[in-house]
């Protein structure tokens, strides 16, 4: 990967200085660039990555500077962003079918949303997020990035149903229950779409606890998916889900959908989420087979994960 500029040279860039007097950042981070990889994770974040590799460091770059100032990103998250964030996040695109539409609730600092569009720039990446200071760090970061492929919508789930619903993949890294969490997301996806929710330990608990519950609202029998085995330790637990058909939800509509301001990357593209074929069968040409098995895990076989939460995200999200 090339880097430039010297090592913590966060100062190139105005309002990104760590160690300000309003900072919150308690680490001093002037030797430390955390545009690159830990040696130890490198070679993963790289195979993760590939040619994007340098602009995932720039991602990271956003997240442990302007990401921890507005209470996005822990403080004490910053030495393990590659590690439990960005790897954590970017093994899970081996799952996407080439040129998905893709719907990420909540998407909250763009984990995994960003991140999936950094790994995968074939997809197409709508952010649904209904906090404005978080809406106003997405849309600054894909300008930032040049993320063309990458749509930032204000609102939660259901407020936005008339402008994404019909996606081909809905994504949420998740802190809500499995069964309130595919009633947010599952309205978002067209039937034979798909619910892929980043989770950790309490996957296959929650399974069993709410397998009935996602039935009546349309969807499939959940199945867990490890996805960088071989590559990461432990893998990413993610729960997927198929939407099997459609559920009426009373009182859902799409009311008071707020786009984000700066979001002007969505000229040229169609309204997202309607892709056509795009979610047809599995994981696609887009990368499926670039790194990891992405196996199957049975409900009581699959080894857990951690969800690789960051500290400051305490607060349940809602799309």
């Amino acid at each position: 990967m090339s880097s430039s500029g010297p090592s913590g040279s966060y100062a190139s860039r105005p309002g990104l200085t760590p160690g300000a007097a309003d900072s919150p950042l308690p680490l001093d981070l002037s030797s430390v660039d955390v545009r690159r990889p830990p040696a130890e994770i490198a070679a993963v974040a790289a195979e993760v990555f590939g040619e994007r590799l340098e602009l995932a460091g720039r991602f990271t770059q956003l997240l442990a500077t302007e990401g921890v100032v507005r209470g996005l990103i822990g403080p004490r998250e910053t030495p393990r962003l590659w590690e439990r964030h960005l790897v954590n996040c970017g093994v899970m695109s081996q799952l996407f079918p080439f040129g998905a539409s893709v719907v990420d609730v909540g998407s909250g600092a763009g984990l995994p949303g960003i991140v999936l569009a950094v790994a995968r720039p074939d997809l197409q990446i709508t952010l649904v997020e209904p906090l404005a200071r978080r809406t106003a760090f997405l849309t600054e970061a894909v300008d930032e990035l040049g993320l063309d492929n990458v749509v930032v919508v204000r609102g939660r789930a259901e407020e936005v149903l008339g402008e994404v619903g019909g996606a081909d993949i809905v994504t949420a890294r998740a802190v809500a229950a499995l069964d309130r969490l595919a009633g947010w997301c599952l309205p978002l996806a067209r039937v034979g779409g798909k619910l892929l929710a980043l989770k950790g330990a309490s996957a296959e608990e929650e399974i069993g606890e709410h397998g009935a519950a996602i039935a009546r609202i349309g969807g499939g029998e959940p199945e867990i998916r490890l996805c960088g085995v071989g590559l990461i330790d432990p893998p990413a637990t993610v729960v997927e889900i198929v939407k099997e058909r459609e559920v009426a939800a009373p009182g859902r509509g799409a009311g008071s959908k707020r786009r984000s301001g700066g979001s002007s990357r969505d000229r040229g593209r169609g309204r997202p989420g309607h892709g056509g074929g795009a979610g047809q069968g599995g994981a696609g040409q887009g990368g499926a087979g670039r790194f990891g098995q992405g196996g199957r895990a049975g409900g009581s076989g699959g080894r857990a994960a951690g969800d690789g939460r960051g500290d400051g995200r305490g607060n349940p999200r809602r799309g």
